[in-house]
């Protein structure tokens, strides 16, 4: 599952680099508060693995949309609005375990209904799902966008703060602000990368089988500086080939859908 991971990522990276800096540092907040709430481990590790996906569905909607410099009109908002869906829908034949895929496709909702893609309210949403809403509104309002610069996090917890209780889940935004005064560095530290933690939780899908590609019998020569084994390393081929299979795939779908 980290190697399907890891493709998806790449997939997304190779159109907007941004999302998966911003899945990553969202996933980090995510966990953080979830630690701080107590969850248990294996709610902790299928909430890590949506936050590295939940954007996954950004891979349909348009460059020219997720880089417009300004105001997004109501029809490009409206294709905006269809990425947890099309996350879940890409996702849904894994048979993932557990509640990844319906947390990616919830992480949007608002606790008074006003959220997409499916207007859920408080009581409908998931924890995980509520939890990862916040993460991904704080970061988001941190980060420099093309549309705007970066807020602050002072702002992004003033945002989540007015609208706890209407948009937020009350102990979720309590339990950031509590997280930011007792330790600013789990959600302002520098995340590079997260982490990838085995997840117990997906142990039930089939392992990968790859067949070892045929070795060529090789003489004592140099194959060359501009040789392919020289340019990419034997242990990211496979992972170059699939991330071309999935962003093939993930074309595909976009030209059936939209």
């Amino acid at each position: 599952m980290d190697a399907i991971i890891q493709v998806m990522e790449s997939a997304i990276g190779a159109r907007d680099p941004y999302t998966v800096d911003h899945q990553q540092r969202a996933t980090h907040i995510a966990v953080a508060i979830a630690q701080r709430m107590g969850l248990s481990e294996d709610r902790i590790e299928e909430l890590h693995v949506a936050g590295s996906l939940h954007d996954l569905g950004k891979i349909a909607v348009p460059n020219e949309i997720l880089s417009k410099p300004g105001k997004l009109t109501e029809l490009e908002y409206a294709i905006i609005k269809t990425h947890p869906q099309v996350a879940y829908n890409i996702l849904k034949p894994l048979e993932i375990p557990g509640q990844i895929t319906s947390i990616i496709m919830q992480h949007h909702e608002r606790m008074n209904g006003t959220g997409y893609p499916h207007g859920l309210e408080s009581r409908e949403i998931l924890l995980e799902a509520k939890i990862l809403g916040v993460a991904d509104v704080v970061e988001a309002m941190c980060s420099h966008r093309p549309y705007r610069p970066a807020l602050g996090i002072d702002k992004a917890l003033e945002e989540i703060s007015q609208k706890r209780g209407t948009l937020y889940d009350p102990e979720v935004v309590d339990s950031c602000l509590l997280l930011y005064q007792e330790t600013p560095a789990a959600l302002m530290g520098e995340v590079c990368h997260v982490a990838r933690r085995p997840s117990k939780v997906l142990e039930s899908l089939p392992d990968e089988k790859f067949v070892e590609p045929a070795r060529v019998l090789m003489g004592e020569e140099n194959p060359g500086r501009w040789h392919w084994k020289n340019l990419i390393p034997e242990s990211r081929l496979v992972v170059h080939i699939a991330t071309g299979v999935a962003l093939g795939f993930c074309l595909v779908y976009v030209g059936r859908h939209l």
